[in-house]
């Protein structure tokens, strides 16, 4: 979370959190060491800097 909101702070913190629709003080304590936010906050976080989550599935590595 913390490298997150280093992403979101280069995006300007108050821009992100206004996009994604949640207050800016909210967002720094999202994105701080201790937070804990729900799938849908980090997904409004995320696409407001262009950016989504992805599920892939975990293939066992082929030998080479």
């Amino acid at each position: 979370l913390v490298a997150l909101r280093n992403v979101a702070k280069a995006h300007q913190m108050a821009k992100v959190a206004k996009s994604a629709g949640v207050a800016r003080e909210s967002l720094y304590n999202t994105l701080s060491r201790g937070g804990n936010p729900r799938l849908n906050t980090l997904d409004s976080v995320l696409k407001a800097m262009g950016l989504k989550i992805a599920v892939e599935p975990d293939l066992p590595e082929q030998p080479t």
